[in-house]
């Protein structure tokens, strides 16, 4: 016989459990928005390995996900299965503008959280995730922000944002505030590091640095 100590120790292992295993299918939004001025093209529309970056995500994310995009009323071809979001501000107010409808809605359908990531990067949406999933603090990637980092930089659009956070969120955008930096940091968070061959992938603004990051992940794969 199972006695009630014991009970409820079991009963929180097992909603820790479900937690987990919950937050393991969280929808991932992908922010497609930008004005893209200095690359010259819009950057979901970038090519990779005979795919434009916002398909080849959508592809790789689909199977194991919802998927969101965030595009501010652009539609791109080959994303089948994805679901486009408006943003809460009109006319590319910045990512804030679009995360707040993303966790409105993961809140709404009983999700706990929604990994986040900018489209401008040659990682895939599951190898983004998988390196969040091994965040050391759970209850940080429960109730705060978990991003990614390299070297001291913070990358927030790199990150999973929890539910809990949408009506601080809210009151921030309310205020006029749009700078991503400071709410993550007005918020609980943490961060995990990406390695550096792995940063080399991200956040390319212009055609040099896409054409950097992709002999970046030639290396990375013949090592």
């Amino acid at each position: 016989m199972i006695g009630r100590k014991k009970c409820k120790i079991i009963s929180g292992c097992l909603n820790a459990r479900w937690w987990q295993i919950k937050n393991m299918n969280n929808p991932i939004l992908i922010l497609c928005g930008g004005r893209s001025s200095r690359m010259g093209s819009p950057k979901p529309l970038l090519r990779y390995h005979g795919q434009t970056l916002i398909a080849r995500q959508v592809a790789n994310a689909l199977p194991n996900r919802a998927v969101w995009l965030a595009s501010d009323g652009t539609r791109f071809a080959d994303t089948d299965g994805a679901d486009y979001l408006p943003d809460w501000l009109p006319e590319k107010q910045g990512a804030l503008s679009a995360v707040l409808p993303a966790l409105q809605l993961a809140e709404n359908i009983g999700y706990s959280g929604v990994y986040v990531m900018s489209c401008d990067t040659l990682l895939q949406p599951e190898q983004i995730i998988a390196l969040l999933n091994h965040s050391p603090d759970q209850m940080i990637l429960k109730q705060g922000i978990t991003a990614l980092k390299s070297d001291a930089q913070l990358l927030p659009l790199l990150a999973h944002w929890p539910v809990a956070v949408a009506g601080s969120l809210k009151t921030w955008l309310e205020s006029g505030n749009k700078r991503v930096q400071y709410f993550v940091q007005s918020q609980p968070h943490q961060t995990v590091d990406l390695p550096k061959n792995l940063a080399e992938l991200c956040h390319f603004n212009t055609p040099d640095e896409f054409e950097r990051a992709k002999l970046a992940a030639q290396s990375f794969q013949a090592a």
